[in-house]
């Protein structure tokens, strides 16, 4: 007759192979802990290495912390008021710029204000006197040059002692302007102003050397071609030799005509009737 086994070795052999059955799907305690609703309990880490090194860390953190705080107690009321000077620095700054800014608007007011008036000399000179240094101030000693410049033009040919200083004005006033400004719009227009007044003045070589600058520093720029051509005019000899010519020419302005005096250019006017006449007219 076979022996059954027991009831405690059944028991223990259902268990196993349950126990395998839920290996071979995956079914480990962690996965049926989640499905039953249990706490899943996590391996311990034992890293007694680690935690103490870490500690270590944190306690020469707070030494150095420690140190610093003592080495800058005394310097703290010279770190508090170099904190103050910079934030007074900051906000003086920033109110000098809008100030700045406000000023700068004031000066191109005033420099569209007299150039929209016929270019008024009066005008044009307060721009410079009232807002020094400035580019709307420039922008006025530029006009004013160019005025010089197209009156003493004028005058050469009318009086020679009222061009002249007209003229040299002009380039004065071009080559202060010149000494400070970069290399821009206004910059190339007082170059090439200088190039003129010098060559109104007779002073063929500057203005050739002028023209030349406007060709090579403004390639670009609107006064390239014109400067280009007078370059070429001045480059030969004929234009040096009319230039002393002309320099030689005492222009003077016509006498003043009396106010009654009879307009000349115009035959017959003044002559009393009669006069010069072969028959002159019977007397009664």
């Amino acid at each position: 007759m076979k022996k059954r086994p027991s009831r405690a070795g059944e028991r223990r052999n259902h268990e196993r192979r349950f126990s395998e059955r839920q290996v071979e799907r995956g079914d480990d305690d962690q996965n049926l802990a989640t499905r039953e609703g249990r706490p899943v309990q996590l391996p311990l880490v034992d890293d007694p290495d680690g935690a103490v090194a870490e500690e270590i860390e944190g306690n020469a953190l707070a030494d150095g912390i420690g140190r610093l705080l003592d080495a800058i107690q005394p310097h703290l009321r010279a770190i508090g008021l170099a904190f103050g000077g910079l934030v007074l620095a900051t906000v003086a700054w920033m109110w000098m710029n809008q100030q700045r800014g406000a000023l700068e608007e004031q000066s191109w007011n005033a420099y569209l204000s007299a150039i929209t008036s016929a270019d008024d000399p009066a005008a044009l000179a307060s721009v410079v006197t009232g807002h020094p240094g400035s580019a709307a101030a420039d922008w006025a000693r530029l006009i004013q040059a160019e005025m010089a410049l197209n009156e003493g033009t004028q005058l050469l040919f009318v009086d020679r002692n009222q061009a002249t200083p007209k003229l040299q004005a002009a380039a004065d006033a071009y080559g202060e302007l010149l000494a400070r400004r970069s290399k821009d719009l206004l910059a190339e227009r007082a170059t090439f102003g200088l190039a003129k007044a010098n060559e109104s003045l007779g002073r063929v070589e500057e203005a050739r050397a002028g023209y030349d600058a406007v060709v090579s520093d403004y390639p670009d720029g609107v006064l390239v071609e014109p400067a280009r051509q007078r370059a070429a005019a001045l480059a030969g000899t004929g234009a040096a030799e009319w230039y002393r010519w002309f320099a030689a020419q005492r222009m003077t302005p016509p006498p003043a005509q009396p106010a009654d005096g009879p307009i000349l250019g115009l035959p017959g006017d003044g002559v009393p009737p009669g006069a010069g006449d072969a028959n002159p007219p019977p007397q009664e």
